[in-house]
C-alpha cells in the first residue's frame, strides 16, 4: 500500500487489496491505543483508494502517518494484481499502477523521429563495435524472423509481400552483401515502426481527450470542498472546476460562469460562456470562471469516453481502399519475382536481377493507405465527428447527395410550444396535461418540449392510460377510460385515424402560413386540440447550407414530417431547392435508393427513431449527438457537438486522406520504377537500391501520419 495525500486529520491510501483493511486497522489501533481517538475507515475496493479521517490533530497525524508509513513498507505491492472478489462477498480489490506514474505518464509517446534516430543510431553503432567476422552471423540472425516469414507464406501457398521481403533478403545473404541486408531489416523496421507509433498515438489522443489526466478532482463534501481521487467521482457528485482546469464529468453547471473551450469536443475555436443550466462535458476546459457542476456521467460513462470506445472498436472496420491496397500489393509480388527472372534471363547477372526484388512496390502500399486512414479518423474525431470506421472515409469523400432531417438537424433540436387550441369542449388544460403524459415515454425534442410546458405550468398527472404504444413516423396512441386516445401528425390523426379536423381548420391555417409545426391530439375519435410548436434554425444551418454547395454537393434535399407549409417557410428560409414534407420512413428510404439508383453517393443526416431505416439504407448516415439511441446506432459517422460544420469538416478530412493516398500511390509507383530501372541497367548498387527504396517507403508513411506529426 501507499500514501497518496496527508493533511491534518485526513490521510488518503491506495491498497491493492481489501485484506490489508483488518492489518492496518489493527496496526492503528496498537498505534493509538493509549490514546482516546476514534478513526473512521473508508475502502472503496474499485478503485483501491482508501481515506481515514480522525480529529484535526498535527500531533495526532503524524502518529497515523508513521504507522501507516510502516506498514506500507512491510507489504509487498505487486505490479499488477488480478482482481478478485474480497471474502465478505461485496468487495472487489484491484491492483493499482504504482503512484509515481499517471495516465498521463503511461500513455506518454515519445517523438517518432527519435524513435527512429535511436533504433538508427543502435544499428551503426553496433556494425561499428562489433568485430567483422561477426557481423555476418549477426545481420542472418537479425533477419532470420523476416526470412521465416517468407517461408511460412510459401508454405501456405501464399505470394505475398512477406515472401517478397524475404526473397529481396535472401539475394542479398546469397551475394554475401550482409550490409544490404541488415539495411533492409532496418528500414522494414522503421516502416512498421511507424505504423504502429500512428495506432498507439491515435490511442494515446483519445486517452488524452476523453479519458482525461489524474489530476484530484475537487468536490463537495459536507462543510465545504475536498480533492478526490477522479476515479472516486460518482453520479450526483456537485464538482468544482476553476480556471485552467479540465473537466472531469459530463454533466449541468449548478452554480458560476464560465467560459469553456470545448475544442477537443466540438472543433469550435472559441471558448463557449456557460451558465446555470448549461451543460459541459468531460475533457473540455474552463479558460476563464469558475463553476460549479452536478455530475450525470463519470468515468466509463462520459460522453467523450463512449466515442473512444466507439473509434477504438471501429479501428477494425478497415476502408475498401486499404483492402484493395493490400490485395493490389500481394498481387503486383508475382510479377516482382517474374521481371526479377526476365532480367537474369536477358542479362545473366544475379546482381540487377535482384534489383528488381530489391525495389518492389507492395510494401509502401500496404503500409501508407491504413496510416493515412487512421490519421483522418482521429483528425475528424478533434473535430466533433466520430467516423465508425475506415471504410467510411472513402464514402464521404465520395459524397454528391446530401438529404437532412429537417427537426433537430437543421433546427436547434429544442422546439418550445408556443400555443395550444383545444377543440370540442376539451379545455387547454387537458390537451397538455394528457400530451405530456403520452409524450414522456419518448426521448424526441418535440416530446421534451410538450413535457417540459407541462412542468412549467405545474400540471403533474395520474398514469390513468393504458400502455403508450408508438406507432413508427405516424404518432403515439393508448387508451384512456375505454376510449383511444392519439397524438401525432395531421396525416396520422385525421388520414390513418380519421379524425375531423375541420373544427380547427382556422387555426391550422394560421399556424402553417406561419411555419409552426402542429401536433394533434384525437380522443374517442374526435379532435380534442391542437398544439403548436416552433423550432428555430441553428444559427449556423445557412452556413452549413452553402458550404455544402460550394463543396461540389449536387443534390442538397430536406425532409420532414412537417407539414408543407411548415417545410416550405424552412426550404425558403435556407435556399434549399428540394424539399418532402410528411415525409414517412418507408419514403425516406425510396428517396435514398433513387438517389442512388442514378448514381449518386448519399449520406443521410437525421436524429429521430423514423430516421434510423434511412441512416442504414444510405451510403453514409450520420447522427446528431442528441439522437435517438438506435439512431446514433445506426450510423455511420456521430457529430458529438451542435455544430453541423462538424460533418462537413469530416467532408474536407476525408477528400485530404484520399488525396493523400492517390499521391501515395502516384509517388510509389513513379520512385520504384525509376529505383528498378537504375539498378537494372546497373547505375546503382543493391545496397544504395535498398536504401532508396525504403527511405521512400519511410517518406510516404511520414506523409500519411501527417495530421497526427503536425499535432492536429
Amino acid at each position: 500500500m501507499n500514501i497518496v495525500r496527508s493533511i491534518p486529520g485526513r490521510i488518503r491510501f491506495a491498497a491493492a487489496s481489501a485484506d490489508v483493511m483488518p492489518l492496518l486497522q489493527a496496526r492503528l489501533h496498537e498505534a493509538v491505543r493509549d490514546m482516546q481517538v476514534e478513526i473512521a475507515f473508508v475502502f472503496n475496493p474499485r478503485t483501491g483508494r482508501g481515506l481515514l479521517t480522525f480529529a484535526a490533530d498535527d500531533g495526532l497525524t503524524r502518529i497515523i502517518l508513521l504507522a501507516v508509513e510502516d506498514m506500507a513498507a512491510g507489504l509487498a505491492q505487486p505490479a499488477l494484481a488480478p482482481c478478485r472478489h474480497a471474502d465478505s462477498g461485496d468487495l472487489q480489490a484491484c491492483a493499482l499502477p504504482a503512484l509515481g506514474s499517471s495516465v498521463a505518464d503511461v500513455q506518454k509517446l515519445e517523438s517518432p523521429f527519435l524513435i527512429i534516430a535511436r533504433k538508427v543510431g543502435r544499428f551503426y553503432l553496433t556494425r561499428l563495435l562489433m568485430p567483422p567476422w561477426l557481423r555476418p552471423y549477426w545481420a542472418v540472425f537479425s533477419v532470420m524472423p523476416l526470412l521465416l516469414e517468407g517461408v511460412r507464406s510459401l508454405l501456405r501457398g501464399q505470394v505475398n509481400v512477406s515472401v517478397l521481403d524475404a526473397a529481396a533478403i535472401g539475394s542479398s545473404l546469397a551475394m554475401r552483401d550482409f550490409n544490404t541486408a541488415g539495411t533492409i531489416h532496418l528500414l522494414l523496421d522503421i516502416s512498421e515502426t511507424l505504423e504502429d507509433w500512428t495506432r498507439e498515438k491515435s490511442r494515446a489522443d483519445l486517452a488524452a481527450l476523453y479519458r482525461g489526466d489524474s489530476k484530484p478532482v475537487w468536490v463537495m463534501r459536507g462543510e465545504g470542498p475536498v480533492a478526490i481521487d477522479p476515479a472516486e467521482v460518482v453520479t450526483g457528485d456537485m464538482v468544482i472546476v476553476r480556471s485552467g482546469s479540465s473537466i472531469p464529468v459530463d454533466g449541468v453547471v449548478a452554480d458560476g460562469t464560465a467560459m469553456v473551450n470545448q475544442s477537443s469536443m466540438t472543433g469550435e475555436p472559441l471558448p463557449v460562456k456557460k451558465t446555470l443550466g448549461s451543460e459541459v462535458y468531460a475533457g473540455t476546459v474552463v479558460d476563464e470562471g469558475s463553476i460549479i457542476i452536478l455530475s450525470e456521467g463519470v468515468g466509463d460513462e462520459t460522453r467523450f469516453a463512449k466515442i473512444a470506445r466507439i473509434i477504438s472498436e471501429s479501428d477494425g472496420l478497415k476502408a475498401d481502399i486499404h483492402g484493395q491496397a493490400v490485395r493490389l500489393a500481394d498481387k503486383i509480388v508475382p510479377f516482382s519475382f517474374l521481371l526479377s527472372g526476365l532480367v537474369f534471363l536477358v542479362t545473366r547477372n544475379w546482381m540487377k536481377a535482384a534489383s528488381v526484388l530489391l525495389a518492389d512496390y507492395s510494401c509502401a502500399i500496404k503500409l501508407a493507405t491504413p496510416l493515412t486512414v487512421r490519421s483522418a479518423m482521429l483528425e475528424a474525431a478533434h473535430r466533433g465527428a466520430v467516423i465508425k470506421g475506415g471504410r467510411h472515409i472513402e464514402s464521404l469523400a465520395k459524397l454528391d447527395a446530401v438529404v437532412l432531417d429537417k427537426t433537430g438537424t437543421l433546427t436547434e433540436a429544442r422546439p418550445v410550444v408556443v400555443d395550444i387550441c383545444p377543440v370540442n369542449g376539451y379545455s387547454r388544460e387537458f390537451v397538455l396535461r394528457n400530451a405530456a403524459c403520452m409524450e414522456e415515454h419518448f426521448p424526441h425534442p418535440v416530446a421534451e418540449a410538450i413535457v417540459r410546458m407541462a412542468e412549467g405550468e405545474g400540471l403533474h398527472h395520474e398514469e390513468d392510460h393504458a400502455e403508450v404504444e408508438y406507432i413508427l413516423a405516424h404518432g403515439i396512441s393508448t387508451t384512456l377510460n375505454g376510449q383511444r386516445m392519439v397524438l401525432g401528425s395531421r396525416h396520422f390523426v385525421h388520414e390513418d385515424e380519421g379524425i375531423d379536423v375541420d373544427g380547427a381548420a382556422t387555426y391550422i391555417q394560421r399556424c402553417t402560413d406561419t411555419g409552426l409545426s402542429l401536433l394533434y391530439l384525437g380522443v374517442g375519435g374526435r379532435l380534442a386540440g391542437v398544439i403548436a410548436l416552433e423550432d428555430p434554425l441553428r444559427p449556423s444551418a445557412h452556413r452549413f447550407i452553402r458550404r455544402l454547395e460550394n463543396a461540389g454537393i449536387e443534390r442538397i434535399v430536406m425532409l420532414t414530417g412537417d407539414g408543407k407549409g411548415t417545410a416550405q417557410a424552412v426550404a425558403e428560409e435556407l435556399e434549399i431547392h428540394e424539399f418532402y414534407a410528411q415525409a414517412l420512413p418507408d419514403e425516406k428510404t425510396e428517396l435514398i435508393d433513387r438517389l442512388r439508383s442514378e448514381g449518386h453517393v448519399v449520406a443521410m443526416v437525421g436524429d429521430g427513431i423514423n430516421d434510423s431505416a434511412a441512416l442504414t439504407r444510405a451510403d453514409v448516415g450520420v447522427s446528431m449527438k442528441h439522437g435517438a439511441d438506435i439512431a446514433r446506432e445506426a450510423c455511420d459517422v456521430m457529430i458529438t457537438s451542435d455544430r453541423l460544420d462538424s460533418m462537413m469538416d469530416s467532408i474536407t478530412i476525408s477528400r485530404k486522406a484520399m488525396r493523400r493516398i492517390r499521391r501515395n500511390f502516384i509517388f510509389i509507383v513513379a520512385s520504384n520504377t525509376f529505383f528498378i530501372g537504375l539498378g537494372m541497367t546497373g547505375f546503382i548498387t543493391p545496397a544504395m537500391l535498398a536504401l532508396l527504396h525504403n527511405s521512400g517507403t519511410v517518406l510516404t508513411c511520414a506523409h500519411s501520419m501527417r495530421p497526427l506529426l503536425s499535432g492536429r
